[in-house]
């Protein structure tokens, strides 16, 4: 009760966070995100394709607001209404700032498999499709059940690269379908439906597809008190080498 107490008159006070800092949920002398971010994150560089990113996603909000996965209406204790309900690309993409920290991240990592779990229309897909370009190497592997929301996102990633697999459908359902055995995730960002149960089978999903090192992302840490207490045990569990927090926002795992 106490801690809900407090995330509320810090939601309250501070928002959702806008400040793109840095903050350290659980260092390590020796981990690979704690070496990237051992510098300064506000001039990072953006991808070459910026400019076509951002003008994808204006198209991409100018198509008004559309309906939300089915699948939202059968939630228990979602804290926000979901009947009939609809969203535009600009209420649900990461901002620029985010998508230049996702580039920034693979040119830095240069993973084989990238898996984003919630592709909506597609805006941060295309910032990892850009890190993959860049490399000159990588897949990026996107999981969504909204059909409607899919035929954007496709036509999105299809403009930056052809490189990524868009799978209609949840992760849970189709993971084994997708990935072979033997392949491994490097990097994945989980942005779906943010509830702790849902959140915590997919990140135990992911994980068993994890080597030592892999990084996971979580979008919207700070959507609910819910699911800010599922990142903070997640970010502290012994699974986890490193992590942290950008802008209250994103959460950033290292596993061991």
């Amino acid at each position: 009760m106490l801690g809900k107490l407090l995330w509320k008159l810090s939601h309250k006070l501070n928002g959702n966070g806008s400040d793109f800092k840095v903050h350290w949920h659980k260092s390590a002398t020796q981990s690979w995100i704690g070496d990237f971010f051992n510098k300064d994150i506000h001039t990072l560089p953006s991808p070459p394709m910026s400019a076509k990113i951002e003008d994808l996603a204006l198209k991409a909000s100018m198509l008004g607001e559309l309906p939300l996965w089915e699948g939202f209406e059968k939630l228990e204790d979602y804290p926000f209404p979901v009947k009939n309900a609809t969203r535009n690309a600009n209420q649900v993409r990461v901002d620029k700032k985010v998508g230049d920290l996702f580039y920034n991240l693979v040119v830095a990592k240069k993973p084989t498999r990238i898996v984003e779990i919630g592709t909506a229309f597609g805006v941060s897909g295309m910032y990892w499709l850009s890190g993959i370009n860049a490399n000159g190497s990588g897949t990026l592997l996107t999981f969504d059940p909204n059909a409607i929301w899919a035929k954007v996102a496709q036509s999105n990633l299809s403009m930056i690269s052809q490189n990524y697999i868009s799978t209609v459908d949840t992760f849970e359902d189709t993971h084994h379908k997708i990935l072979k055995p033997g392949e491994t995730i490097d990097m994945a960002f989980i942005d779906a439906i943010h509830q702790s149960g849902i959140v915590n089978n997919q990140f135990k999903l992911v994980s068993q597809y994890c080597a030592p090192g892999s990084i996971i992302l979580f979008d919207d840490i700070n959507f609910s008190y819910d699911m800010w207490d599922c990142w903070v045990k997640i970010a502290r569990s012994p699974q986890v080498k490193a992590s942290c927090s950008i802008a209250k926002r994103i959460g950033i795992a290292e596993l061991n």
